[in-house]
């Protein structure tokens, strides 16, 4: 068998890297796992993390930014039932799957340790984004044109993504904290868009 290059070895410990880092960060928190640990349980030195990666917090945005991608895709692929209120149901049922796996929490304490630094709070902007991207994209496929138009669709995703925020906040003193009380209370509202009743104009 031939001999990987150099590249090729970097390629695949910063992939085992990642995938061993999700393990613990979403098991354990950002906050709780050192780079040490993550190197321990890949079987590396923690030398081998810093050169892959740079910094714990980079080694996090990295795994976030997958992370984020799989679970709003994994939503657009729980809504396909036809009918409104089954759909709906899929809706919660993502949503408690994504606040169980430990990623929204995972997700608020790398944000809060972004603050102070510049670069990673740019990065989280645009992770941010990207993340409305997604959703209005979801959104759109779901609902008729005739009914919420694209400026009205991105609001409805940046609404979406900052009350995860919020309930990932919740989250950190009440685990019990989850949006399905609020789906649920908006449940006639998400059926009439999507059954094509125009939003009141004001």
């Amino acid at each position: 068998m031939a001999r990987l290059t150099r590249s090729e070895v970097q390629d695949r410990n910063r992939r085992m890297l990642l995938d061993v880092a999700r393990i613990a960060f979403l098991r354990d928190g950002y906050v709780a796992t050192s780079l040490a640990a993550v190197a321990a349980a890949g079987g590396f030195t923690t030398g081998i993390v810093y050169s892959s990666f740079g910094s714990k917090a980079d080694l996090a945005m990295q795994v976030a930014t997958e992370l984020q991608e799989e679970q709003i895709a994994a939503l657009g692929e729980h809504l396909t039932a036809s009918d409104r209120h089954q759909l709906v149901q899929q809706a919660k049922i993502w949503a408690r799957s994504a606040s169980e796996s430990g990623w929204i929490r995972f997700e608020l304490e790398l944000l809060l340790d972004s603050i102070g630094d510049l670069r990673l709070a740019a990065a989280q902007v645009v992770r941010q984004q990207h993340a409305v991207a997604q959703i209005t994209q979801i959104i759109g496929a779901l609902v008729p044109a005739a009914v919420l138009d694209e400026d009205a669709i991105e609001v409805v995703a940046e609404t979406i993504v900052d009350y995860s925020i919020g309930v990932g906040i919740r989250q950190t003193t009440n685990p019990a904290a989850t949006p399905e009380r609020f789906i649920s209370m908006i449940e006639p509202m998400i059926i009439a868009v999507l059954d094509g009743v125009p939003a009141p104009t004001t």
